[in-house]
């Protein structure tokens, strides 16, 4: 029963909100939970992959011609190097002198460091020599190594699965020497791994080494080399990547530290750092290696004292950092990258040295930016399309924000700056086509709904208006809300007694052929006809079309009525009927606009004291002898455009404050001059009766009369200056005048 209650209490609540709250729930509603959608799609990594192609889109698009620090050289074994070696040493892999040869040219020449991206985790197999044993070309890379002072080699540190064939292999203690000379001592902060294995320098090599670095890149799902970690984790201890590790000794860095999203080389140098505490590559893609197979003939005329014409000049490796690796296919260091599908696997070593010796880093903004960014997209498009009925913005703007967003991150991109694309433009099309499915589903129930409600209180024609460019203010109406419009009431005078004079067949077909004329003069000034009161009629103005010059549609409206009621008397003199005389009464206000009704039965209509004061005021023209009057509230709407001669201020029942009322004059007269003279000489006669001037205004009303047969507002007030000249009103006497009838 709680639980039934609280349904009940919900379901209350939601009807009781206006419109506007409904729709503004409703906007919160959707956009937060395709934000939340998204978010968990973003997380869960559903968009990665799309992600991730976006990122090498942008590298291709803006550094895909960028060139590497002019420090950096790289050596390139390559297929000529291959092809030029094989007739001398045979296949890969080549005899180890040869790379004690290529360090010794390169200490000539005053390198800063050499670094090789390969492998050396064995002593060299030699016919006839246990493996155990240091042979002739590991001894002579062991001194060659050791001479030069600035040697770097690799080891792999990884992580391998268990199976019986490594069981009792893995998580071996790396040696102490190693450990010793090679970790990184001071360093905090930094991610560990749950690496198990690894692959070392035979023990002479890395002992000669200057430093040793890591190799082991692992690549995103989709197989692409995009980001790495700095420093790999054993056993409590961390050790560099092979492009890290000769920048600890050219920097002298003296501490590790990672804080914040940025791994610190102190004292020097703060490097971005990614939420899984890997770092995202720049790569560099215009490279200019030398060959391998160049640099081999060099040495070898060197050595024949041929130095005049080397085909590489020692110089160009002069202070220089020189990165050796390979990119002949059979060597198997082919690696697909943001930049190319066969990229070496030393260019990745040496884009990350260059990075980071330039500081040329691509700073990733993080998730929470980006969940920030999904809930202001998802929102901004919910409620575009849900608010502004307009499909130039409906269709517009979710294609403005995308390109918008697209062209500030790869603007941004290019500053180094990096914003996540993928999740924010799906959450600009989720929410689109949420959106948009929402109101697919809706928007017929509601214009049906609104078809429902207004068809029999307005013209076909704005009917589809109504549907086509307002239906939230009809909407609205279910709910209630306070609008400010224009009222009219009109009925029939002396009905009765027509009634009483005719036959039930004829006063019908009277009636509803003065009810059609008068409708349809109401359609025409796009009015609202709000209910039939036996007789009279009921019509409001400004709404569910919300028209500025409400008051002046009514008025004209008004004038025509009157107009086509001459017409039709014509016709109902013919038919033996008497003359049908009119009033109408117009008072423009603040009214409640509703559905309002049982729940069998609902009207479209108008309540409030302003409705009563148009009907109060429609009662007085019988009074007054006018055809039309209207409230001083509705003059000011159009005293500009229709002529009115002020009448009267009255008191009506119900009201203490007195009401000023007019009367709009028969613009078909095309007398302007006359019409102005009526509106003049009624102003001033009324002005003299308000300052009790009774003989002057008496003589500007008998003047009226003149000019103006048979008016009977001014005959009223003759008679009532008459009066007051003879007894005079009280001091406290206002000139507003008592109503006593309804």
């Amino acid at each position: 029963m709680h639980y039934l209650g609280t349904v009940v209490s919900c379901q209350l609540s939601v009807s009781m909100l206006s419109y506007a709250q409904r729709k503004l729930l409703l906007g919160t509603v959707i956009s937060v939970s395709i934000a939340l959608l998204v978010n968990v799609g973003f997380y869960l990594g559903i968009f990665e992959e799309l992600e991730w192609k976006t990122l090498d889109l942008r590298q291709r698009l803006f550094y895909g011609s960028d060139e590497p620090p002019k420090d950096i050289e790289v050596i390139l074994i390559d297929e000529a190097s291959l092809r030029a070696m094989n007739p001398v040493v045979g296949r890969w892999p080549w005899p180890r002198s040869i790379h004690a040869d290529v360090i010794d040219f390169l200490y000539l020449a005053g390198a800063k460091a050499v670094i090789f991206d390969m492998l050396f985790t064995e002593n060299e197999k030699m016919y006839g020599q246990s493996t155990s044993i240091l042979g002739p070309n590991d001894k002579r890379l062991v001194e060659a190594t050791a001479s030069s002072e600035n040697i770097y080699h690799a080891a792999q540190i990884i992580i391998d699965k268990e199976d019986e064939y490594n069981k009792g292999l893995l998580n071996k203690p790396l040696p102490d020497d190693f450990t010793t000379h090679f970790s990184v001592r001071n360093i905090d902060g930094v991610i560990p791994e749950g690496n198990n294995n690894y692959y070392l320098p035979f023990p002479e090599l890395y002992r000669a080494s200057k430093g040793v670095g890591v190799v082991e890149f692992s690549p995103d799902r989709d197989g692409v080399y995009r980001r790495t970690r700095l420093f790999r984790h054993y056993q409590g201890s961390f050790f560099p990547v092979l492009s890290t590790a000769p920048l600890l000794n050219v920097l002298k860095i003296e501490s590790v530290r990672m804080e914040k999203g940025e791994l610190i080389l102190l004292p020097h140098i703060s490097i971005p750092i990614q939420e899984d505490g890997s770092y995202l590559i720049k790569m560099y893609g215009n490279f200019a290696p030398y060959s391998m197979s160049g640099i081999l003939s060099s040495i070898q005329k060197i050595k024949l004292g041929e130095i005049e014409e080397l085909p590489v000049d020692p110089a160009a490796f002069k202070d220089r950092i020189v990165f050796i690796g390979a990119s002949a296919v059979g060597v198997d260091d082919l690696k697909t990258t943001s930049l190319d599908s066969k990229t070496p696997g030393v260019y990745l070593h040496a884009s990350i040295y260059g990075n980071i010796i330039q500081k040329d880093f691509l700073i990733y903004r993080g998730s929470l930016l980006t969940s920030v960014l999904i809930l202001i997209l998802s929102v901004a498009v919910s409620f575009t399309i849900l608010w502004i009925r307009n499909a130039l913005y409906q269709t517009g703007l979710p294609v403005v924000l995308t390109i918008l967003y697209v062209s500030v991150s790869l603007w941004q991109f290019k500053s180094n700056i990096v914003y996540d694309v993928i999740a924010p433009i799906a959450s600009i099309a989720i929410s689109w086509m949420t959106s948009f499915a929402y109101l697919s589903l809706t928007e017929g129930k509601d214009k049906r709904r609104i078809k429902r409600m207004l068809e029999q209180y307005v013209s076909p024609t704005m009917l589809a208006t109504v549907i086509a460019k307002a239906p939230q203010d009809v909407l609205k109406a279910e709910v209630g809300s306070k609008e400010y419009l224009t009222i009219l009431f009109s009925d029939i005078r002396e009905f009765t007694n027509l009634s009483e004079s005719l036959d039930a067949e004829k006063i019908v077909e009277i009636l509803n052929s003065y009810l059609s004329e008068m409708v349809d003069v109401i359609f025409k000034y796009e009015g609202t006809l709000d209910k039939f009161i036996g007789d009279a009629i009921m019509a409001f103005w400004g709404a569910p079309v919300k028209v500025n010059n409400h008051g002046e549609r009514a008025v004209k409206s008004a004038i025509e009525m009157m107009h086509s009621l001459e017409i039709l008397n014509e016709t109902v003199k013919k038919k033996g009927g008497s003359h049908l005389e009119i009033g109408i009464g117009i008072n423009s206000g603040e009214v409640i606009l509703g559905n309002i009704g049982s729940e069998k039965k609902l009207d479209y209509t108008v309540i409030g004291d302003n409705v009563n004061l148009a009907s109060r005021v429609e009662g007085l023209t019988k009074e007054y002898g006018c055809h039309i009057l209207i409230t001083e509230a509705t003059y000011e709407e159009v005293k500009g455009s229709i002529p009115c001669r002020v009448v009267d201020i009255v008191r009506v029942k119900g009201k203490k404050k007195g009401i000023k009322i007019y009367e709009p004059l028969n613009t078909r007269l095309k007398d302007t001059k006359l019409l102005e003279r009526i509106i003049s000489i009624s102003d001033e006669g009324f002005n003299h009766y308000l300052n009790r001037k009774w003989v002057d205004a008496r003589n500007k009303y008998s003047m009226l009369l003149s000019i103006k047969l048979n008016d009977p507002v001014a005959e009223i007030f003759i008679n009532r200056c008459t009066d007051y000249l003879e007894i005079e009103p009280p001091e406290n006497w206002d000139g507003v005048y008592t109503m006593m009838k309804k």
